[in-house]
C-alpha cells in the first residue's frame, strides 16, 4: 500500500496564490496585497515544494497555470468563499 503524502499549507499561501493567479505575476500579485514580491514567492516555493509539483509555468510574459495549479485554484477558491461565509455568519 502506498504512504499517502502529508503537507500542511499554511493560511498565508492561499491567498498569496488566489493574489498570484488573479495578477498573473508575483510583481502585481505583491502590489495589489501591499507586501514584498519576496514575500509572494516564497509563498508560491513553498506550496509547490510542499506539493511536489509546480503550480505555474514561469514565462517572459508572466506566469501560466499548470494543470496542479488548476486543481489548487479550485481548493483555494472554495477556501476563501467559505472563509468569507464564515466571517460573514459571525
Amino acid at each position: 500500500m502506498a504512504t499517502p503524502i502529508r503537507f500542511h499549507i499554511h493560511a498565508p499561501a492561499v491567498p498569496y496564490f488566489d493574489a498570484v493567479l488573479r495578477a498573473g505575476s508575483i510583481r502585481e500579485a505583491a502590489r495589489r496585497l501591499s507586501v514584498a514580491s519576496s514575500a509572494v514567492n516564497r509563498q508560491v516555493l513553498t506550496l509547490e515544494a510542499e506539493l511536489s509539483a509546480n503550480l505555474f509555468e514561469r514565462l517572459p510574459a508572466g506566469l501560466r497555470l499548470t494543470a496542479a495549479g488548476g486543481v489548487l485554484a479550485e481548493h483555494a477558491d472554495t477556501v476563501l468563499r467559505d472563509t468569507e461565509r464564515t466571517q460573514n455568519a459571525s
